[in-house]
């Protein structure tokens, strides 16, 4: 006697995870991902601020907040300041700067060592603090490198710590 197989329900999850995996193998030549950069749930966010008010950061630099309050997908690195793109989309970045009064921080985004757009901070004959922030939306391949990069010709003078300069950013 002969018998035919059950309904194939209970492998169906199974069959599915499967799939998935194939056309993940399929969407990168097959080649594997073993950075674990891309988060469980594919959403790529990040926001970090500083430990420490920056004074006197030389023209050209990153500007390295090293405290992450959230990583998913993993692409900031807290110790360079720098977000790697862990898939390719369009991302939208922010960052802002609280400067000391009679102090300046002119920053700019950067996009692989190019720049994006611009903010100033600037108190000169302020009598007070003054923030300033800037925002870019960007389209970026897989492994692009975004940081905020202090402006060329100017030494970033003062940025305030904690919870009054950060720098953000998330994939659409």
């Amino acid at each position: 006697m002969v018998t035919g197989h059950k309904s194939c329900s209970r492998n169906a999850g199974l069959m599915k995870s499967i799939q998935y995996q194939l056309k993940l193998v399929e969407d990168n030549d097959g080649k594997c991902d073993c950075t674990g950069r891309v988060s469980e749930s594919g959403k790529v966010a990040f926001m970090a601020k500083n430990s420490a008010t920056l004074e006197n950061v030389p023209a050209k630099s990153a500007v390295a907040y090293n405290t992450v309050i959230t990583n998913l997908g993993n692409g900031f690195d807290k110790s360079t300041g720098i977000f790697t793109a862990p898939s390719n989309g369009v991302y939208i970045f922010s960052w802002t700067v609280l400067t000391h009064a009679g102090k300046y921080f002119y920053t700019y985004l950067s996009l692989n060592g190019n720049l994006i757009t611009r903010n100033y901070a600037g108190a000169k004959g302020v009598a007070d603090h003054i923030s300033s922030s800037q925002n870019a939306v960007l389209e970026l391949k897989r492994d692009d490198k975004v940081f905020v990069k202090v402006q060329d010709g100017y030494t970033g003078q003062y940025m305030f710590n904690n919870d009054w300069s950060s720098f953000s950013g998330y994939k659409l």
